[in-house]
């Protein structure tokens, strides 16, 4: 209960020090001391064009904050979430520096995906939740979900060089506060490790299952096996014993 209780005031504070950071954006832009931000709307496959074409132009760092797990709760299609990894990769061949904060639910959902790359020769920490999905390129370019959650469903793009100081500035304190990614669900067998962040969803059975590329009585046994392995009797209660483990 207090590891839970500490994760909940630190991503409070999070997302306290996000909004004073784009309010104060938001009035540098009014008091014309900044560029309006770009809103950029339309299909998945030509927003990650754009997308695409700005990572392609990064040169030295892409630092983000991102959360596979959105992915699944907003059923992304697959070729859409293929994209985002391969322009990381891409990235990091040119020797561009990519730093991602991803979060426990984010980083077990990304077992198959592999959009944290650092797999691949990226870096990444982890920290209890991510509450906004965002990038700074190059400290200059500042891309946030429109949902705060997947870049697939739109996007903004700014040019305010004070918000992107501060954002650096955020994500630099929680790369100090976050474990390496292999430390978190080391007790979970491999796989189960996909099943988690399903579970802690809140999908039917049948759309989790249909994402995990098994049928929906498999997934059922794995959820029962999870169960099992944490020494509970409900959804609710695996949920509950997880985040005490630390694995949300």
């Amino acid at each position: 209960m207090r590891a839970r209780e500490e994760a909940d005031t630190s991503t409070d504070a999070l997302v306290a020090a996000l909004t004073e950071a784009f309010d104060r954006s938001a009035h540098r832009t009014r008091a014309g001391l900044a560029p309006s931000p770009r809103l950029v709307k339309g299909s998945r496959n030509s927003l990650w064009d754009v997308i695409s074409r700005l990572r392609a132009q990064a040169r030295h760092e892409i630092l983000s904050l991102d959360d596979t797990a959105y992915l699944i709760a907003r059923g992304v299609p697959d070729s859409i979430q293929r994209r985002g990894p391969a322009t990381l990769r891409d990235a990091l061949d040119r020797g561009v520096a990519v730093r991602q904060v991803t979060s426990r639910a984010g980083l077990l959902a990304d077992r198959e995906l592999g959009a944290i790359v650092y797999r691949a020769g990226g870096k990444a920490r982890v920290v209890p939740k991510i509450p906004v999905k965002l990038s700074v390129l190059d400290r200059r370019v500042v891309v946030r979900a429109l949902d705060s959650t997947v870049l697939a469903d739109g996007f903004q793009i700014m040019h305010d060089p004070a918000l992107a100081a501060r954002l650096v500035g955020i994500h630099r304190e929680l790369w100090r506060a976050g474990t390496e990614p292999d430390a978190d669900a080391a007790g979970l067998p491999p796989h189960l490790k996909a099943v988690l962040p399903a579970l802690a969803s809140g999908q039917p059975d049948n759309i989790a299952a249909r994402y995990l590329g098994i049928s929906a009585r498999s997934y059922s046994r794995r959820v029962c096996e999870l169960l099992t392995l944490l020494g509970v009797q409900t959804r609710f209660q695996a949920g509950a014993e997880a985040a005490r483990r630390g694995w949300l």
